[in-house]
């Protein structure tokens, strides 16, 4: 104890280079556990690297080259399927008075071809003819400059549409709706609550339309075919089908002649007209004959449809520019 007395200072430098060196002892051990843990993940990386470049598929010319047609070929395939969507056309320098004119003479033209199809229209009364969705713009003296360009672009549509209808010649047709334009279009009976959508991702705008008619299966397949066969792209996204109360004979078939004066079928007028009934000599009068019931016999007798389709037309926004080309990818040094 005297020598510790005498060497205190010496003591103490000792006591605190082994506490030292058992600290270092510990961390040394700790860092080794985290050196080995880092090893092991560097191993496992290494391997997979070695996996990767020994796979058959490997981002070398040979590949790149492959890519490249790829993308040619998808570009071709984008370029081939665009033929079968028209194109968005957005007429630009109308006017209120313009528009106002276009509209009238498109109304006009709608109403003569349905009157020679003898497709009945909604009865408007004592007031203006049907206005096919815009009754309202035609009894406006001033229209927002922002909604002339997509109202022109519905009424386009909507005179396809009308068009497709006349040639399947429906005796009767019930109403049309469209999606509003503008803030002043919040509401009405011809109005959806769909609205005009846009995907810039695709480039595409989708213009929502609801039709309403009447008539019998031979002019619902016929509406059908005619939205296939249109260039325009519609999809029929609803088909509600109910029974009409058209008071008009499909078709008179297997009937018994016998003379009678020229509009013989007790059918409306503009059907009778459609027919060609009224034109010409006076036409037989026909008379259906009278059911016999057979046992086991089935008679089918067809009644009038009403039938509300909701379409959508897909139009494409106009193609931008061309981008300019990508660099080629830098070539991998040894």
């Amino acid at each position: 104890m005297e020598w510790v007395k005498k060497n205190l200072g010496f003591v103490i430098s000792l006591a605190v280079a082994v506490v030292l060196v058992g600290v270092g002892v510990f961390y040394l051990l700790g860092t080794k556990s985290e050196a080995d843990g880092v090893d092991a993940e560097l191993a496992a990386k290494n391997s997979q690297l070695d996996e990767i470049i020994q796979r058959p598929v490997f981002p070398d010319s040979a590949n790149i080259q492959l890519a490249k047609e790829e993308e040619a070929r998808v570009g071709n395939f984008i370029k081939e399927a665009r033929k079968h969507f028209t194109e968005l056309a957005k007429p630009e320098g109308l006017d209120t008075a313009g528009f106002k004119s276009h509209l009238e003479a498109t109304i006009t033209e709608l109403l003569q071809e349905a009157d020679r199809a003898g497709v009945k229209l909604p009865d408007k009364g004592s007031g203006p003819s049907f206005g096919f969705t815009f009754d309202d713009q035609r009894k406006q003296l001033q229209l927002q400059a922002s909604t002339l360009a997509p109202l022109t672009v519905q009424l386009g549509d909507i005179k396809t549409i009308a068009q497709i209808l006349f040639d399947a010649k429906v005796p009767s047709l019930v109403s049309f709706k469209r999606a509003p334009v503008g803030t002043n279009e919040t509401s009405g009976a011809h109005l959806l609550s769909k609205k005009i959508t846009t995907n810039s991702a695709l480039g595409a705008v989708t213009y929502p339309y609801e039709v309403v008619f009447q008539g019998f299966s031979p002019e619902l397949a016929a509406v059908l075919t005619g939205l296939i066969e249109s260039p325009d792209a519609f999809i029929v996204k609803t088909l509600n089908v109910e029974r009409g109360n058209l008071e008009v004979t499909p078709n008179p078939a297997a009937a018994v002649p016998i003379t009678g004066p020229a509009n013989p079928y007790g059918m409306d007028a503009n059907l009778a007209r459609r027919y060609g009934i009224n034109r010409g000599p006076a036409a037989p009068q026909v008379v259906a004959p009278t059911a016999v019931n057979r046992p086991g016999e089935v008679v089918l007798e067809e009644k009038p449809l009403r039938v509300t389709l909701g379409i959508e037309l897909v139009k494409l926004l106009p193609q931008e520019t061309a981008k300019p080309a990508r660099p080629a990818p830098a070539q991998a040094t040894n």
